[in-house]
Parts: C-alpha cells; sequence; structure tokens
C-alpha cells in the first residue's frame, strides 16, 4: 500500500449583494434620416466602379497607377522600386509623405518627392534616413457612385443589406421605409445587448471572494481548444496557425486571458443571483433544452442526454434563466 498528499482546487464560495436594482442605460434606437442615409450610401459604395480621370490632378480617395523607384544617398534600395502599382492616395499604406505628394500631379507627369522612413521602421538599414523617389504617374482612378433613385432600386443592386437580399420595392421611398424597419431592428439587437453588457460588468464587480487562478486557466484553455475546432472545421491545424502568426502556446493562450476572466466571474456571479433566487430547473426545462441541442448538432434526443450529463445542463439552465 502507499499513502499521498494532494492540493485540488475547487469551486469558491462566492457572495453577491446589492444586486437588484442595478441602473443601466439603454441607448437610442430611434432610426433617423441621417442613419437611413448612411446605409443607403454604405451600399452605394459596394455598388461603385473605379473609373479613370484625366480632367484633373489626383486627390486624396483616388488611385493612382504608378512606377517609382526610391534612393538613398544616391543609390537605389531593396524592396523600394515597383512598377503600375495601385496606390489608394489617403490609405496611409506607404510611409508618412509619400501619398500626400502624389496629390497635385496630373496623368503623364515624371517627379520626384523626398520623404522620411520613420525611426522605427522595420528595415534597420532604412530607419530614419531621407529619401528620393522617382514616380511616374500613369493613371488616375476615382470612384464613381450609383446615383439614388427609383431605378437604382428596381434594377436590383440596392437590395442588399448586410449581405442578403432584403428588398424587392419599386421605388426610392419604399426602399427606404424597409430599410428602415431593417436599421431599427438592428439597433434594438445592438441596444439590447450593450444593457445585457452593462448588467454583467455590474454584476462581476459585485462579486465578492477569492477565485482561484486556475479557473482562469481552466476557461482560456477552454477557449484555445474551441478555436482550434473552429480551425479544423476550416481545413486549418492549429500548428500552422500559430506559425503564420508567429506566435507559441503561450501567447495565443494569452489572447484569451481577459475574455477568461469575464466568462468565469459572470458564471459565478449569475450562479450566487440563482441561489438566492432559489432559481429552480424543471424536468421541461431540460427537455427543451436538450430540444434545441438535439436541433442544433442534427442529433438524435436520447444520444445528446447521454452526451451531456443532466446535472450539467441543470447548471447551465440555471444560470441562463
Amino acid at each position: 500500500g502507499f499513502s499521498f498528499k494532494a492540493n485540488v482546487v475547487v469551486e469558491p464560495e462566492m457572495e453577491i449583494n446589492n444586486y437588484l436594482g442595478i441602473e443601466v442605460t439603454k441607448k437610442s434606437t430611434e432610426v433617423t434620416d441621417e442613419l437611413v442615409d448612411e446605409e443607403i450610401e454604405k451600399v452605394r459604395d459596394r455598388n461603385s466602379r473605379m473609373v479613370t480621370v484625366d480632367d484633373r490632378a489626383a486627390q486624396n480617395d483616388d488611385v493612382a497607377v504608378i512606377d517609382f523607384e526610391g534612393f538613398v544617398d544616391g543609390e537605389a534600395f531593396e524592396g523600394g522600386k515597383a512598377e503600375n502599382y495601385n496606390l489608394k492616395l489617403g490609405s496611409g499604406n506607404f510611409i508618412p509623405g509619400f501619398e500626400e505628394q502624389i496629390v497635385g500631379h496630373k496623368t503623364g507627369e515624371e517627379f520626384t518627392i523626398t520623404v522620411k522612413f520613420p525611426d522605427d521602421y522595420q528595415a534597420e538599414e532604412l530607419k530614419g534616413k531621407e529619401a528620393e523617389f522617382k514616380i511616374n504617374l500613369h493613371e488616375i482612378k476615382a470612384k464613381e457612385l450609383p446615383e439614388v433613385d427609383d431605378e437604382f432600386v428596381k434594377t436590383g443592386i440596392s437590395v442588399q443589406y448586410m449581405g442578403k437580399d432584403v428588398s424587392d420595392k419599386e421605388t426610392l421611398d419604399e426602399y427606404k421605409a424597409e430599410l428602415k424597419e431593417t436599421v431599427a431592428k438592428r439597433l434594438q439587437d445592438e441596444a439590447d445587448k450593450d444593457v445585457d453588457n452593462q448588467i454583467s460588468e455590474k454584476l462581476m464587480e459585485l462579486l465578492e471572494g477569492e477565485i482561484p487562478e486556475a479557473m482562469y486557466d481552466n476557461q482560456a484553455n477552454e477557449m484555445v481548444r474551441e478555436f482550434d475546432m473552429r480551425l479544423r472545421s476550416q481545413g486549418l491545424d492549429m500548428k500552422t496557425y500559430m506559425q503564420y502568426m508567429g506566435m507559441d502556446a503561450n501567447a495565443l493562450k494569452g489572447m484569451y486571458k481577459e475574455e477568461a476572466e469575464k466568462r468565469v466571474k459572470l458564471r459565478l456571479a449569475l450562479e450566487a443571483v440563482a441561489r438566492k433566487e432559489n432559481i429552480e430547473v424543471t424536468e421541461a426545462d431540460l427537455d427543451a433544452e436538450y430540444g434545441k441541442m438535439a436541433e442544433a448538432y442534427k442529433m438524435d434526443v436520447d444520444k445528446v442526454k447521454k452526451a451531456v450529463p443532466a446535472e450539467s445542463l441543470t447548471e447551465d439552465v440555471k444560470v441562463e434563466k
């Protein structure tokens, strides 16, 4: 025979008080004409096309098609040359001062600009250095937006909202009315979610007791496993993902640390409220939840019941209630 000692982390006994009468502020759900116009502008932008302009100089939001070659101290440097490069002006994709100096030039112009590489630039040999770039501006392309009128609606290009076909209207007024309803639902959903988040934050602040670090650690591990399953469903694997992102297992787990702590605290807070309020879970509650799970996973209810113990599900339903 033998004897042994074990240190076991157990779920703490948490307390919560003063949770009744929590006050939160609900966001406005008023659908203004400005909000509807903003949504229409998004639709116009999605259905825009780029057209060549040759009657004016380049300006911000244009796409400039350029050749460029960079020189430091009169010498060309690696990676500083490209031909027929499509650069959106004002995007901030290039080093400060580069895009700004193309603005104002016209198609066919050849010119030189001077810029300074940032002190924290990724290429060590270019940090803080001044450089000259020879530019050849081949073409200026600007975004052309469709007109907003009845034809805009009838042709069907405007009737997508959040990726879904939502309209079969014939006139702009009819489309705006329908869009107003859609925006109203979105705002209501966002406001409800925000109220939930405010309540959750206040409950976590009211929670009393010491939470073992292992609970946070376990939750973070579970979230990593969930992420791994999502990757596998997309034909990827964790090792390849981490190599691509330049991170190790500890860094990946660290990404979930803050959210893991919130999940643990909120769960403990809701369990504490459920105890104080004597929340009960009936057989009907469990049957309904098993039914939802069976439908979601396309499984027989009996198989779901074998896979998910009633005791575990009871705690989940209690917290949900």
